[in-house]
């Protein structure tokens, strides 16, 4: 017979005001640095949950959130101390269920439920409008700020899957009548400095936003020098703590791509396959490859079976240059989607028509089996003929 539960949940003190008291308490130790989170405790039939300890109480990592933003909602919403708060709970216990999930609610319960219409187009993307009798400036501006600032939020520590949370948010504010989304899409968030978001001479345009991560690049004239100042911006950024995927437009005087079957012809494949002819660059391209490379991150203007880790095409560039790259190539092989991502079969099956089956090849070829839904047949046809 399982225990009884006896942690406490935000819906137990919103039916018992006695606990009021003790709730007050997580969030002040939360304010003031003091807050540690924990674990229930540790029982046979017991679930384990993380969670704050006051009191000799246990009060799961969530409540406090939730209970915060209540108070808040029932007292007189002010932003500042919203954002404030969470930012704090995000620090202590990350952009996980226990914090995204109340966030969004929130969202739900404030801003789209009470205002908005929801559609679905044939594509699978969500639409807002009003709703009947709803009129635009009806909804406190605090709200739509700290709405914003969620979704802000989604996009910088939320993956892929928080961008599409984000990028929905912004639209319901955008429905409601705020400016806010058209605000952040030209100037970011304004957490990162203006010398890490922008580069600009007369031959180099480099421009970020954080909000909608997204990196702009044009350059003038097919120089080294112009390549390096780009690299160096690019591992600037993603150093600094830019969201892990992101899109990146790059336009040149010329378009070269690398020579493997089925890669689309986007800018950052463009980027990297015109930046191959200088081997002075190499080692900044392996830099960024080494920031970009996170196992669940995109490049958002890849879909489907196209799909792309960051760093993807720096990676391809340098192994068809080098054999010396292996442990480059092997480190992106192991933290590869294979659920999602294939275009590193295509590019084992370049390397391998490059360099054939030597004892780096073959490495390559076990480690990207492992790690792939299903082989290009060109290349399992190939191997199958050295048995």
């Amino acid at each position: 017979m399982e225990n009884k539960r006896d942690y406490l949940i935000f819906e137990d003190v919103s039916s018992d005001s006695s606990l009021n008291e003790l709730f007050d308490a997580c969030v002040a130790s939360i304010l003031e640095g003091k807050a540690q989170v924990s674990n229930t405790r540790e029982e046979p039939e017991y679930p384990s949950y993380e969670c704050f300890l006051v009191n000799g109480r246990e009060i799961l990592v969530d409540a406090p959130l939730e209970y915060y933003l209540f108070k808040l909602d029932n007292s007189g919403f002010v932003y500042e101390k919203a954002r404030d708060f969470s930012d704090t709970m995000r620090k202590l216990c990350g952009l996980q269920w226990h914090v995204d999930r109340i966030l969004s609610d929130w969202v739900d319960k404030n801003v789209c439920d009470p205002f908005l219409e929801q559609t679905i187009d044939n594509d699978g993307y969500d639409h807002y409008k009003l709703k009947p009798g709803k009129s635009i400036g009806q909804l406190q501006e605090d709200y739509l700020r700290f709405a914003c600032y969620i979704g802000v939020c989604f996009v910088k520590f939320g993956g892929s899957e928080g961008q599409y949370t984000a990028n929905n948010i912004f639209k319901m504010a955008k429905a409601i009548g705020s400016d806010l989304p058209l605000k952040l899409k030209k100037q970011g968030s304004g957490d990162l400095p203006l010398e890490i978001a922008q580069y600009k001479d007369s031959i180099v345009s480099c421009d970020a936003n954080d909000v909608f991560a997204t990196i702009k690049i044009t350059l003038k004239e097919e120089k080294e020098e112009a390549y390096l100042l780009v690299l160096n911006f690019l591992c600037r950024l993603l150093a600094f703590g830019f969201p892990g995927s992101y899109t990146i437009t790059f336009k040149s005087p010329e378009k070269n791509w690398l020579p493997i079957k089925g890669l689309q012809k986007k800018g950052v494949h463009q980027l990297f396959a015109n930046a191959a002819r200088w081997p002075a660059l190499y080692g900044k391209i392996e830099d960024y490859a080494r920031l970009a490379m996170k196992e669940f991150e995109w490049y958002n203007d890849f879909e489907a079976e196209h799909c792309a880790m960051p760093g993807s095409f720096a990676v391809f560039t340098l192994g068809l240059m080098d054999e010396k790259y292996q442990t480059l190539i092997c480190d992106y092989l192991n933290i590869c989607d294979e659920e999602h991502q294939s275009i590193q079969g295509e590019f084992v099956l370049a390397y391998i028509e490059k360099y054939g089956f030597t004892e780096k090849g073959l490495e390559l070829y076990d480690l990207c089996e492992k790690n792939i839904q299903q082989l290009p047949k060109k290349l399992s046809v190939q191997h199958a003929k050295l048995n």
